[in-house]
């Protein structure tokens, strides 16, 4: 999501109406501006307003003067203060102060579903059953004061499945499931007795939790949800954990560097490795490599490649090796770092040999990996048509459409979109045209 889209929403603003604002203010500061809601929405797509709109803008945002240019537009609108989120102390109280605020930030979706009360936790109907599918796990948590070794492992399964849900069922699916889990965990680690070990093990099952959760918004509704990945953040930190913050760190950098923040993304990444440097797995440096070199190579930096070749030396040793990797990073495998191979290859202008990448890594990807199957055969699909061979790039593209429509994913289906719409000028290519018309049909919002 565009920062000047989420900066309106968050004061409920529509385009007009900033056009509005920004007319008057201009006749108020006697800078001429002809801004209307066609030009507000040409920003939200990509376009650079002129330097006075900018200044306006900052000024009915409440952002200062002095912010503007640098970072350059529209980087500065992250300074916008209605997005900050409130600072808490890094300390256990100020964890959960983090993760209660969190959970309870509920989507237009989410407020129309309704939780039912058990002993004070908001509970979803599904996670009911989850609960008393294990009698003993259910007594641990819904009754008494101490926490014991049922309960957490119970929790600690029920982030597991999640976990491996995301890429089955899409963001669409964990939205709900997410942040009812995150409730449970918060309310326990606030109100119960546990042991030290105990304690650390909660708080990591929040931090992958609030990370999912935050994943989620990003997949669904193409925001970075700053917030929720920093309460996740701390919860690692409370966790005693580096490597899983590293992991928070690493998606966190994902949902910034595909919202115009690559440069952000980068100084997360440089950070994960820093924190996880000899305290982690080969596995878990090769990934963090690989989300620096995607930051990098959205910045057209070509360092990104000398990244993506110590990693791919790093997960060489990890496959032969076999060590304690954490499970949460069981997902990068060889698969994914060729998949993120040939997206550097593309974004650096280099189709040809990122559709040779592309193809090699779909023959390797296990059959339950829905949504990162789609995302890049639909980026494979816009290597083929940037080389000027449209029958190939529809075909391919027709193949992540099949698999899109099995999931909930605006990250599987944007890019179909983009594609779709940069070929609006060539329709009278039969095999365009129907491509166009299914993405428009099967991807309707």
């Amino acid at each position: 999501m565009h920062l000047l889209t989420r900066a309106l929403r968050a004061r409920g603003w529509l385009p007009p109406e900033l056009a509005h604002r920004i007319r008057d203010l201009g006749e108020k500061r006697h800078v001429a501006v002809g801004t209307g809601k066609d030009g507000v929405y040409r920003w939200q797509r990509g376009r650079t307003p002129d330097l006075p709109p900018q200044y306006l803008i900052a000024e009915l945002l409440g952002i200062p003067a002095s912010a503007v240019v640098q970072p350059p537009w529209p980087r500065w609108l992250a300074l916008d203060p209605l997005q900050q989120p409130t600072h808490h102390s890094w300390d256990a109280p100020g964890t959960i102060q983090a993760l209660e605020e969190v959970s309870g930030r509920e989507t237009i979706e989410m407020q129309r579903r309704q939780f039912t009360q058990l002993t004070g936790v908001a509970l979803t109907a599904s996670l009911w059953a989850w609960l008393t599918a294990d009698p003993a796990a259910a007594g641990q948590i819904t009754q008494g004061n101490r926490l014991g070794e049922t309960a957490v492992a119970h929790i600690e399964n029920r982030v597991r499945h999640l976990r491996h849900a995301d890429d089955i069922d899409g963001g669409g699916q964990l939205l709900n499931e997410t942040s009812s889990s995150l409730r449970i965990v918060t309310t326990l680690l606030k109100d119960r007795t546990y042991t030290d070990a105990h304690g650390a093990r909660l708080h990591g099952a929040a931090a992958d939790l609030a990370r999912m959760h935050a994943w989620a918004l990003f997949d669904v509704e193409d925001t970075c949800a700053d917030a929720v990945f920093q309460a996740a953040l701390r919860a690692a930190h409370a966790s005693a954990d580096p490597a899983l913050g590293s992991h928070v760190l690493a998606f966190w950098a994902i949902a910034a560097y595909n919202s115009n923040r690559a440069a952000d993304a980068e100084e997360m990444t440089a950070a994960a490795l820093s924190a996880s440097r000899g305290r982690s797995t080969h596995r878990v440096e090769a990934m963090l490599l690989s989300r620096r070199a995607r930051a990098r190579a959205h910045q057209k930096n070509a360092a990104a490649f000398a990244d993506l070749d110590r990693a791919a030396g790093l997960l060489s040793a990890a496959d032969r090796h076999h060590g304690d990797d954490p499970e949460w990073v069981a997902w990068f495998d060889q698969a994914e770092l060729l998949g993120a191979q040939a997206s550097t290859h593309l974004d650096l202008g280099e189709p040809a040999r990122a559709e040779q990448l592309f193809s090699q890594t779909a023959r390797l990807f296990p059959d339950d990996r829905i949504r990162t199957q789609a995302l890049f055969l639909a980026r494979q699909a816009d290597a083929q048509w940037r080389q000027a061979d449209p029958e190939r790039a529809c075909a391919t593209a027709h193949r992540a459409l099949d698999l899109a429509e099995e999931i909930s994913s605006h990250r599987a289906a944007g890019p179909l979109r983009d594609l779709a719409t940069s070929m609006r000028t060539h329709t009278t290519i039969p095999a365009v045209r129907d491509l166009r018309e299914r993405v428009k049909t099967t991807l309707a919002v």
